[in-house]
Parts: structure tokens; sequence; C-alpha cells
């Protein structure tokens, strides 16, 4: 009985403490009692995020990032990171959110969890218009610029594996290849590249290869496991649709580029 009546005891003892345990605190109460949201930016990825002279850094995704910092009602902090960053920075709580046009691939969604799309764009081909390439077989023995830690090589490759692929560390030195011929095009998602061409201001001399798109949308990246605030990221780009006010900030960066898409659950 003595043993039965401490192993009694020593339970008792065990509930009650965790009972007065408190719950661990998850991303949404942490970034409420911090009273301000650390957002992952790049200096180098326009129009998504990237540094604009003594405007600092800016950009679409900067701007949806911002809107869900409000809704939660406490301050943000742009924090720079390089897209090898981007996961490291989330699991070591480094930032709560990456803003910056990252593509929610499968593998990538292994280590982080991805908002609902808040950009749909394919990934395309921009080319010069008097460079006589208008199909994909085309780029064979070509050079093909792209920047690093882009998920489409493995794709890539088994399209055209003679192509010569030339890594990049920003979209802005892929452009300029392409615009200095140095390569014979440019990959990245369809808005991106054409924002370039038209930034250029000889938007004419390039085109994009019909015949050759990857699906591809763009969404926050969030710390994995953390579903309080990944609902909460996902119901204000929800809202920010239903409002017009997705639509708007989409237009303050790509007009006349036409919207093609909203923002709704997966």
């Amino acid at each position: 009985m003595p043993g039965r009546a401490a192993y009694i005891v020593l339970s008792i003892a065990l509930t009650a403490a965790l009972v007065a345990a408190p719950a661990r605190a998850d991303k949404l109460d942490a970034i409420k009692a911090r009273g301000k949201l650390l957002i992952g930016v790049t200096e180098s990825s326009p129009p998504f995020s990237y540094r604009d002279g003594s405007k600092g850094i800016v950009g679409y995704d900067v701007d949806l990032a911002t809107r869900v910092a409000k809704r939660l009602g406490v301050a943000t902090e742009k924090i720079p990171i390089i897209n090898a960053e981007r996961v490291a920075a989330l699991q070591g709580d480094r930032v709560d959110l990456v803003a910056v046009g990252m593509t929610r691939s499968k593998n990538r969604a292994h280590d982080v969890d991805f908002s609902y799309a808040y950009l749909d764009s394919p990934h395309m081909i921009l080319v010069r218009k008097n460079s006589g390439i208008a199909h994909i077989g085309e780029l064979a023995g070509r050079k093909l610029a792209l920047v690093r830690s882009a998920s489409v090589d493995a794709a890539l490759k088994a399209a055209v594996p003679s192509m010569q692929i030339v890594l990049f560390d920003d979209y802005d030195g892929a452009f300029t290849a392409l615009a200095e011929r140095r390569v014979d095009g440019f990959l990245a998602d369809k808005m991106l590249v054409l924002w370039f061409a038209q930034k250029s201001g000889h938007a004419a001399d390039f085109s994009l290869i019909a015949d050759y798109q990857l699906p591809r949308t763009a969404g926050f990246a969030v710390k994995k496991n953390e579903p309080r605030f990944l609902d909460f990221v996902d119901r204000t780009l929800l809202d920010l649709e239903a409002s017009g006010e997705a639509a708007k900030i989409y237009d303050a960066w790509f007009a006349p580029l036409p919207r093609t898409f909203r923002i709704a659950p997966d």
C-alpha cells in the first residue's frame, strides 16, 4: 500500500504541474507580444521586393505584408535577406514572414508553409524579337539567363538538354545580360520579365516564347507548423481580395499588365 500511495501522490503532482504549465506561445502570440512583424525582404527582386534609393525597400510583396501587420495592429520591421537565407531565416525566427515573390514549390513546402497565392504567373522565357528565336527548341546550344536558387533547372534541362544555363545573382543582372546580347533568353515569371521589358523603355524589342511555360504561383513563406499565424495571413489576403485592395496594390506595381487571377483558397 505505501507503494500505491506514493504512486497516487506522484500522479497527482504530475497532473497539477501539467495543468499549471503555460501553453507554448505560438508565432501569432509572439508577434503580438513583440508589437512588430519581422518581414524578410530582398534588395534585388523588383517589383516584388527591392531597394529604391531613399524610399528604402519597397515592392508588391512588401505592400501586401504591410497590410498583414496593419490588420494585426503591429509595426513592421524589414529584415534584408538573400534568397539562400529564406528558409533558415524562418526556421531560426529571424523573420516571421518572407515577402520576396517566392515560388510555392513542392520541394520548399517540405521546409516552410506557404500562404494562399497572391500572384499566379507562369515561368516564361523572354527573348529579343530580332533574335529569330520563337520556339523553345531554338534555344538548343544557346545561353539562357536564370537567377541562382531558381526552382526550374531540372525542367529546363529536360526540355532542351544542350541549352547553356547562365546563373546570375539577381533579376536585374539577368535582364541586362539579355538586353546586351550576352545571353539569348531570360527565364523568370511572366509578370516579372514583362515588367523589366516595360521599365527598359524598349518593350517592343522583346517578346515571349509562346510554346514554353511552367506553372508558378507566389506567396508568403512562414515557419512550418504555425497554423494560427498562417490562417491569419490567409484570411488577410482573402479580405484584401474581397475589398478590391489587392487589385489596387497589383495595379500600383504591374499596370498596364492585366491582372488575370484572384486570391483564393488552394
